[in-house]
């Protein structure tokens, strides 16, 4: 196993800022607002579409940092899950912005094997 630094300190910055935030507006919200957010986030739909890409995503590039390919390609693989099933929840809304979300994805895998 080879950590490169760079790779880690672009890990950190890449998933590290976001969560960070994210937990600070978490503890800002009132007591109805956190239950209604982890409703909401553990909610079948957000696990299968979400989740799976946030997951895929942190496990793709800790693969690379890690040097692990098969981490890398499982995690690809989640990504891939969840950006079809976001396009698939979006499809039934909005067909246009299902073109967008695949995009994205698509666009997130690519970077993974960047980084």
């Amino acid at each position: 196993m080879n950590v490169d630094t760079d790779r880690l300190v672009s890990f950190f910055i890449l998933w590290g800022t976001p969560a960070a935030f994210s937990i600070i507006e978490y503890f800002k919200l009132s007591k109805t607002e956190k239950q209604e957010a982890i409703r909401d986030l553990t909610s079948l739909k957000s696990i299968a579409t979400t989740g799976f890409v946030l997951i895929g995503g942190v496990m793709a590039s800790l693969g690379r940092v890690l040097s692990l390919l098969p981490l890398h390609i499982i995690g690809t693989f989640i990504l891939a899950i969840g950006g079809i099933a976001g396009a698939i929840e979006a499809w039934k809304v909005k067909r246009k912005n299902s073109i967008v979300i695949l995009v994205l994805i698509v666009s997130m895998i690519a970077f993974t094997f960047v980084i």
